[in-house]
């Protein structure tokens, strides 16, 4: 069957109030979902008062009130837990929960012999706005986004643990070939990881701990919509890798790599195995699909996926802001897949059909990457290449530096339409004689530098290399 979820029928993401840890005394993180009806001390108490009851997977289950409490034990009489609305969990949702508590980082250990690092957020907050973030043609970074961003910083610098962020990006190269230069990482990549690393290095030299930054692929989100092959992704990922350890300090250990396939690690997977049989997931282009991938990417829509019947209604709407974001997914899509052999043999009527069908699953897929992130990374500072408002809960960044890239082909107030800003995995990069900047353009812009200068593909420098 194609998976459809109603407002009736919620994902598991849906009925989840909170994730917390704690121990036998004291809550010792909690992130809300939604706002309770009840304080941290409450909760602790009601936990502590209840007695729970010992279910699959090894979960225990109680009921506080309205709600459920399914946890799981670590050391030392810590526990992590997820609080939900009162729901008959499923094999499938025990399952979820177990993963999420497994996998999710929910629980910190305290650093109790930290020094007091004056003004660390201040600093931290003060570096990022005037480094990496990005400024949206709408920001408003000033009245609100500055004071969730210390927010999230704070959790981590009153602890004196290193501060955490996340970025889902890096998934795979174009499949346009007049985009980028191969499938393989190359300069582009280079000069993100790099700007990221500046970033992780400034940092630590006002906040000792320093800073952890976890990029999550949404290289299998979204492969199949884009003409990638799921193996593709995997190597892109296994290259990428090698180039940030190829370029990093021997000591720097500021940049962690995570995937879809990742937040889904499981050693029960076999439980939900055959219920994932029964479900399917649209795929409109014909890719090669890894079956545990594939499996994931069931998972991911089946208890993130935001409501299928609420976007469709939304789009129709002629001053939604979902149908502007629609229109820019299909208007890059188009652009991004105009070039596969497979559409070329499409009339132009069955093309624009698809890309509307891929346009709107890869919003669903978006969506439900973003709650899995979110639940995942609960108390991270979540960072995006797409142009957001900053007011949180994300804070938009450019991965190129502009002091020493820039731009051929790409408007801005185009660019921030489209909640996109240009990227390594959709360009292709050139380093011209006279230009004091590299120049991120499409591939296309090869052919015609050729009349005016001498050059081509460096396989060295990983770009494009032309001499007047």
């Amino acid at each position: 069957m194609t998976l459809n979820k109603t407002m009736e029928d919620a994902t598991l993401y849906k009925k989840v109030k909170c994730l917390y840890s704690r121990d036998n005394i004291d809550i010792l993180s909690i992130r809300n979902q939604v706002v309770l009806e009840f304080s941290a001390d409450v909760l602790i108490s009601q936990l502590v008062s209840t007695v729970g009851q010992n279910i699959q997977f090894g979960i225990t289950k109680r009921c506080i009130g309205d709600s459920l409490s399914f946890e799981l034990s670590l050391e030392d009489s810590k526990r992590v837990g997820c609080l939900t609305k009162i729901f008959e969990p499923t094999e499938f949702d025990l399952w979820f929960i177990l993963v999420i508590l497994s996998n999710g980082q929910i629980y910190f250990e305290e650093d109790e012999l930290f020094e007091q690092y004056e003004g660390a957020t201040d600093k931290i907050t003060d570096l990022f706005a005037k480094t990496i973030k990005n400024k949206a043609s709408d920001d408003r970074w000033d009245n609100v986004g500055i004071h969730v961003f210390k927010r999230n910083v704070e959790f981590f610098t009153r602890k004196g643990l290193p501060v955490e962020a996340v970025l889902p990006a890096f998934p795979c190269k174009s499949s346009n070939s007049t985009k980028v230069a191969s499938g393989l990482p190359d300069k582009g990549e280079e000069l993100a990881l790099r700007r990221i690393m500046k970033f992780v290095s400034d940092v630590a030299l006002i906040y000792p701990p320093g800073l952890k930054f976890y990029i999550v692929s949404d290289g299998h989100v979204f492969s199949d919509c884009i003409n990638v092959d799921d193996d593709i992704v995997d190597e892109y990922t296994t290259h990428l890798i090698e180039l940030y350890e190829k370029i990093k300090d021997k000591d720097f250990e500021g940049i962690y790599f995570k995937g879809l396939n990742d937040c889904f690690r499981s050693e029960n997977k076999a439980a939900v195995e055959g219920f994932l049989q029964t479900i399917s997931i649209d795929h409109h282009l014909q890719t090669k699909l890894d079956p545990l991938t594939e499996d994931n990417r069931k998972v991911l829509i089946y208890a993130c996926d935001n409501d299928n019947e609420k976007l469709k209604q939304d789009i129709k709407d002629k001053n939604h802001p979902r149908l502007f974001l629609h229109r820019g997914f299909m208007k890059f899509m188009c652009e991004d897949l105009n070039d596969i052999p497979m559409v070329k043999t499409w009339s132009n009527k069955k093309f624009k059909k698809v890309v509307s069908h891929v346009a709107f699953e890869m919003i669903k897929r978006n969506d439900a990457y973003s709650n899995l992130v979110e639940l995942v990374f609960p108390f991270h500072v979540r960072l995006s290449i797409h142009a957001h408002h900053n007011d949180g809960p994300k804070f938009g960044i450019k991965l190129l530096d502009k002091e020493e890239c820039t731009t051929i082909g790409h408007i801005q107030l185009k660019e921030d339409g489209m909640l996109h800003i240009p990227t390594p995995w959709h360009n292709a990069i050139f380093k011209l004689s006279d230009c004091e900047k590299y120049i991120v353009s499409f591939l296309r812009m090869a052919s015609e530098l050729i009349n005016d200068y001498q050059g081509g593909w460096s396989e060295i420098e990983r770009c494009y290399v032309f001499t007047k």
